[in-house]
């Protein structure tokens, strides 16, 4: 039955319609809007250069002699590379101008705009006619990605968890083709926390449908961010299950690990990994056991940044989602690690996901990729079939076009990872480099000249300008280091080929080997546990399960054996035995005094870490600035050196009593 409308007080419908016109919103997605900001924020810098300084005056006002002066200029100061994305910038300016005219774009001002940019402006400013093209992904791929990452690869990760989400973002995307914006926080929607959140998966242990004595995890989760459908309609679905021929690519293993380092599980009794199958016996009327989390969770994202506590030291922030520009940037230089001659972006999992839909309708195509139009579809997918094969009536070669059609073809992870240190000192002597340094190093004697010490010019105009100088600099020194490096990725793939003869042809064929001497061992024993490749039908049950508790509680041990990111390219892995380093001291005087008494103290250091003697003083003492001790400790500091039950109250009387009871001297 409907609803009785509440009785309303009579209205003069004649004064109604000869008010004012109300103002009515454009329906548009907050990322389009954003951009239509971006777009504003840059006509307004245009325009602030005529005369008038008015942008609304031009708008009125406007000629394609001013929009063809916009879009010069915009393209003068910025790096605009592809015609595609210009002609869409230029779409955004014509949304702008109807926005605020309150009126429809003129038709043909639109369509000589467009060819203005599509002949004038693209052959003055040479545009490229092409389109971004990602490196083409397929298991093969993922697999040798992964187990590099999680095993042997040396980029520098802010926390563990970091590097254990990259991986399953990775898993993820190429098991439901979802865009990187579903699963962490997009560049479109930045500061909305919006992001795959623990309300959004479902956990269950189930009874196997061909096997009832079998049970088996099984998740299902929900993408509730699809692009052109944020939060809106019916959200897809997936369903993961358990993956025991390699759990490094189990999916469900990862949300386990996440869930045990948040506490998520809202049942009591599920504290460690083994609770997971004593306790979620699947009753006999029942099909599944539903493992439930907590509705403290419910709004947390899963995938979370790092960030630095009080002391400086980073972890996993409580609350804010993992971002993809950040995501992005570990994605590219793990991909460079693991010798893939074009890194791409995340974008290429989801292109590997679409290759292998090419089998399904045009309606279920587009559900899972979440596309509009079934030819979006066309884009994502290449040529992989065996034509050659097809036309001479033989046996497709399947495994030769595989390899032929994904990045392993010319993958090599000896291809070079930084500059030399030749190489950087080569980039300091650059003209551009050499001037902004000198402009800096002026700057500096003038502000100690005025205040004696830098940090009391603190809010000057002095040292401002000082600190837009150090900016300038760190910023050229960054361009020029990453040109170079690219230069040196490209010129080794151009000519790898050639060295590889050369060398065969002198009879020393190229051996290469990784050099591991930086990696925790940890690592490598996990990595070896998860990724044996083997036929789950010949392996017993119990086994598999006793895989799965193990491969947990590795990683959650992993998560407590933290490299500080400033030592992990000092420390070595490759003397001693790792078990044959102390934990702990055994005396309370240090024996060099070059240790750092916080990290002695920290529960979730590596012992290596933890027990690093510094070369020096200064270098110590610099580390340890980095903690970022306060001046006194109103509760009171216990002693961090272990052993040691002394309570401090200033930093001051911190630094003096490492000095007296443990030869520690700052």
């Amino acid at each position: 039955m409907a609803r009785s409308k509440t009785k309303k007080a009579d209205i003069d419908w004649n004064s109604f319609v000869q008010q004012s016109e109300p103002k009515v919103e454009d329906d548009l997605a907050e990322t389009t809007k954003g951009h239509i900001y971006l777009v504003k924020q840059n006509f307004q810098k245009f325009t602030s250069k005529l005369q008038p300084p008015d942008y609304v005056y031009w708008l009125k006002n406007v000629t394609l002699r001013v929009i063809e002066g916009f879009l010069r200029w915009y393209l003068d100061n910025h790096n605009v590379e592809y015609q595609s994305g210009f002609l869409v910038f230029a779409r955004y300016w014509r949304v702008f101008w109807c926005q605020e005219m309150d009126s429809l774009f003129p038709y043909v001002l639109r369509r000589k705009m467009t060819m203005l940019v599509c002949t004038t402006l693209t052959d003055e400013y040479e545009l490229d006619l092409g389109a971004k093209t990602q490196p083409p992904v397929n298991i093969d791929d993922l697999l040798s990605s992964t187990y590099h990452l999680m095993a042997v690869c040396k980029v520098q990760f802010a926390t563990v968890r970091c590097r254990q989400q990259l991986s399953t973002l990775r898993k993820m995307m190429t098991s439901t083709s979802a865009r990187p914006g579903t699963l962490i926080e997009s560049s479109g929607y930045m500061r909305s926390n919006d992001a795959l959140k623990w309300k959004d998966i479902e956990l269950y242990m189930v009874k196997h449908p061909e096997d009832p004595n079998c049970q088996m995890l099984l998740m299902r989760v929900r993408h509730r961010l699809n692009k052109g459908k944020r939060n809106r309609g019916v959200p897809p679905v997936f369903t993961y299950t358990e993956r025991n021929d390699n759990l490094g690519l189990c999916v469900i293993q990862d949300l386990l690990e996440y869930a045990f380092l948040d506490n998520a599980f809202a049942s009591e009794r599920i504290k460690k990994p083994r609770d997971i199958w004593l306790y979620t016996h699947v009753p006999d009327h029942r099909l599944s056991t539903p493992i439930h989390f907590k509705e403290s969770m419910k709004e947390i994202p899963i995938f979370r940044r790092a960030a630095k506590d009080s002391e400086g030291r980073w972890i996993t922030h409580p609350t804010l989602a993992y971002q993809y520009d950040r995501a992005q940037e570990y994605e590219i230089a793990t991909s460079r690690s693991a010798g893939f001659k074009t890194p791409g972006s995340l974008y290429k999992y989801r292109k590997g996901a679409a290759a292998n839909l090419r089998h399904l309708d045009e309606h279920s195509g587009n559900i899972i990729m979440g596309h509009k139009r079934s030819g979006t579809f066309a884009y994502y997918v290449q040529v992989q079939d065996d034509t050659q094969s097809a036309f001479m009536e033989t046996p497709a070669r399947d495994a030769l076009i595989k390899l032929a059609t994904n990045s392993s073809l010319t993958r090599d992870a000896s291809a070079p990872q930084d500059l030399s240190d030749q190489r950087k000192q080569e980039l300091e002597k650059d003209p551009a480099l050499t001037s902004l340094k000198r402009k800096r190093d002026m700057l500096r004697p003038e502000l100690i000249t005025l205040h004696h010490q830098l940090r009391k010019g603190h809010g000057t105009d002095l040292y401002r300008e000082f600190q837009r100088a150090k900016n300038k600099v760190r910023s050229e020194r960054k361009k020029l280091y990453m040109a170079a490096k690219n230069q040196e990725h490209n010129e080794f793939f151009e000519n790898v080929g050639n060295h590889i003869i050369e060398q065969n042809y002198q009879g020393n064929p190229i051996i290469f080997e990784l050099d591991v001497s930086h990696v925790v061992p940890e690592r490598k024993a996990l990595a070896d546990l998860e990724f044996k490749n083997r036929d789950v039908d010949k392996v017993n049950d119990a086994e598999l399960v006793e895989d799965r508790i193990c491969s947990l509680e590795l990683r959650l041990a992993l998560h407590n054996l933290d490299i500080p990111r400033a030592l992990q390219r000092i420390v070595r892995f490759d003397g001693a035995s790792v078990d044959m380093i102390a934990e702990n001291p055994t005396s309370l005087k240090s024996d060099s005094g070059l240790e750092c008494p916080v990290c002695l103290g920290r529960a979730n250091m590596h012992p290596r870490a933890k027990t690093y003697t510094y070369a020096r003083k200064d270098t110590l003492q610099r580390h340890f600035a980095t903690h970022k001790l306060r001046q006194s400790f109103p509760d009171g500091r216990k002693c961090d050196y272990p052993g040691c039950d002394m309570v401090l109250y200033s930093l001051p009387k911190y630094k003096l009593h490492q000095a007296k009871a443990h030869n520690i001297i700052f």
